[in-house]
């Protein structure tokens, strides 16, 4: 079979001008379609313009030494959020900025507590970010209750 190569010309023709197109404004919007239920705690879409996103690993409730936080499980989500808060940091944005988290639970008889602790950690926002929580059997540490993953949106640079 005979392969055809073709040349990309930087410009088509020399009579063609450039037009350029100023960058979108960095813009995040939530919205609940009117078909569906109005959560309280999450948006079901975030859509994002003009901006970087961030994505943040899977954080689980160690201290920086990678020593476990507590084996309660109030205090697993509070110090998970407490790494996604330094994280978030480091690069300059923060719980305002998040616009999807992803929760991954080992235990779903916890859901209500969980729920409890990322409200208070919201509480302050005047939109909830897109959310999903998964229940899975276990995580790389036995004693690791929960993990949360994060993406955030903030203006581009």
């Amino acid at each position: 079979m005979k392969r055809r190569t073709t040349a990309r010309r930087a410009h088509s023709s020399s009579r063609q001008t450039a037009v350029r197109q100023a960058a979108p404004q960095f813009r995040v919007r939530y919205s609940c379609p009117a078909e569906l239920y109005d959560p309280k705690s999450y948006s079901h879409v975030v859509e994002v313009e003009g901006g970087r996103l961030l994505f943040v690993s899977g954080q689980v409730p160690v201290n920086a030494q990678r020593q476990l936080a507590s084996r309660e499980f109030r205090e697993q989500v509070g110090r998970v959020y407490d790494n996604l808060e330094t994280v978030l940091k480091s690069v300059g944005a923060g719980f305002q900025n998040v616009v999807k988290t992803t929760n991954f639970l080992t235990n779903i008889s916890q859901a209500k507590v969980f729920r409890e602790v990322r409200d208070a950690r919201f509480a302050h926002l005047k939109t909830r970010p897109a959310s999903t929580t998964i229940v899975i059997t276990a995580l790389v540490e036995p004693e690791f209750l929960l993990e949360i993953e994060v993406i955030a949106a903030v203006p581009a640079r």
